[in-house]
């Protein structure tokens, strides 16, 4: 047993009521591998000399793979830690144009940064609930009347993540992960200067995720 997780393991034993069994399963470094099933929406809309002139708020679902590591200790019969992940998923949806031109919206990825709260409800599962930072990286390319898309604006976006998920022991050091994850990432101003257009941007994401973990 490596030392980062013998001292979690001690950590677990001396101040909860995990078992040693227990303690060895869920404290300690975990990574996780998985598929995500996202619904994005950008919500955009072209604002044109202060005037409302077009709005989209369409969902694109999207399947990619997601990457995540972390670190549990355990306190008081839970388990306390922190995680980080990375979603690939990739969208290009929903054009705002108005009177032939405008914008339409992508993003390339979003990630998180999240603390962790778990508790064991059966001998061989956990439930958690988690809370965090996310960031979103969204791209506006323009739309003139006629011709090919111009020069766009990019940005990467921040707001609040939260999640609910469960992890089942499939074998000793190897369990099934199940989550969802939500963010908002508020409204982000764009401007496209080749066509003139101005608008906004206004992404959430609502992720579904299955994953294959590893706890070391």
């Amino acid at each position: 047993m490596r030392a980062s997780n013998a001292s979690a393991l001690t950590l677990a034993l001396a101040l909860g009521f995990l078992t040693p069994a227990e303690a060895e399963e869920w404290t300690g470094a975990h990574a996780t591998l998985g598929l995500s099933a996202a619904s994005t929406n950008l919500g955009e809309r072209e604002v044109t000399d202060s005037l409302f002139l077009a709005y989209e708020e369409t969902q694109d679902r999207t399947f990619a793979p997601y990457v995540a590591a972390g670190y549990d200790w355990g306190f008081q019969g839970f388990t306390l830690g922190i995680v980080g992940d990375l979603d690939f998923g990739s969208i290009d949806n929903g054009d705002a144009v108005s009177g032939g031109k405008g914008f339409y919206g992508e993003s390339d990825w979003f990630a998180t940064l999240r603390g962790r709260v778990g508790m064991q409800v059966a001998d061989e599962a956990q439930v958690y609930a988690s809370g965090g930072m996310a960031w979103m990286r969204v791209g506006a390319t323009g739309v003139p009347f006629v011709g090919d898309p111009l020069q766009g604006d990019s940005q990467t976006l921040t707001g609040p993540a939260f999640g609910l998920g469960s992890e089942f022991i499939l074998s000793p050091g190897r369990h099934l992960t199940i989550e969802v994850l939500h963010a908002d990432f508020g409204t982000s101003d764009v401007f496209l200067p080749d066509t003139g257009s101005e608008g906004t941007l206004d992404p959430d994401v609502t992720a579904f995720r299955v994953g294959y973990t590893l706890r070391f």
